[in-house]
């Protein structure tokens, strides 16, 4: 059996513009030992720049599958990972961005993995980057910081190969990762738990925000999220038995 050094890891492409692009980014996944490619928008799998361009990584360029929104190509995976060059400062919590030489080993984690890329022109929307647990940088001049599609997609799996690659396949883990269902639980009873507080209004969101990028970051285990949720929502109980007694 030949070695796929990251069989969990899948690279999303959201509305690409060029075709080009395509072709080459299915060869960097040959290159660097992915095999699964999502693209968001058009069916360009037979155009003659994406299959002249993949070169000898035709076959992951013919088996991608075609989703008409992020939400649909997001809906079996168990970690998002968006690929931004909008760096935020640190009052931005939504903009809170993760270094690329941060990430984690994709192998030492279970579940499925997206590496989420937005188009060439505008990257991705607020609304993509927040379906995502995460958000990464690709570290460039601060004169150009903006990366060609393929060439960010290359960086980061030549990155991810170089430290991470494994000599032996994967051995799948007992422990299972959380699912997004399970996320979005916890994330529900938090919500409900700030809600009650008294925060001034625009606090809120920031709230709840942080919570989310600090999840993002933690790559839970699902028994880890069944634990926290089971805490958060006791402690949503008691302070909703606290208001009751207060009024």
């Amino acid at each position: 059996m030949s070695l796929v050094e990251f069989p969990n890891l899948v690279v999303v492409l959201v509305g690409p513009e060029n075709t080009g692009n395509v072709g080459f980014v299915s060869r960097a996944l040959s290159n660097f030992g992915v095999n699964e490619l999502r693209i968001v928008g058009e069916d360009c799998r037979q155009d003659q720049f994406a299959q002249m361009f993949s070169v000898h990584a035709h076959k992951i360029l013919d088996n991608a599958g075609i989703y008409d929104d992020l939400g649909s190509a997001l809906s079996d995976i168990d970690l998002a990972w968006a690929a931004t060059a909008r760096a935020g400062r640190n009052h931005s919590v939504t903009r809170a961005l993760v270094p690329l030489g941060e990430l984690p080993d994709p192998n030492a984690l279970e579940g499925t993995i997206a590496l989420v890329f937005g188009r060439e022109s505008t990257g991705l929307f607020n609304d993509e980057m927040e379906m995502c647990d995460l958000a990464f940088t690709i570290p460039a001049s601060k004169e150009y910081p903006s990366l060609n599609l393929s060439h960010a997609v290359s960086v980061v799996l030549h990155h991810l190969f170089s430290k991470y690659a494994p000599v032996e396949p994967r051995q799948p883990s007992e422990a299972r990762a959380a699912t997004y269902e399970e996320r979005e639980q916890v994330y529900k009873f938090f919500d409900s738990v700030v809600d009650q507080l008294s925060l001034k209004e625009h606090r809120v969101p920031i709230a709840k925000q942080v919570f989310r990028n600090l999840l993002g970051r933690a790559y839970m285990t699902g028994r880890e999220v069944a634990t926290l949720t089971g805490v958060v929502r006791r402690i949503s109980e008691l302070v909703n038995d606290s208001k009751k007694l207060e009024n």
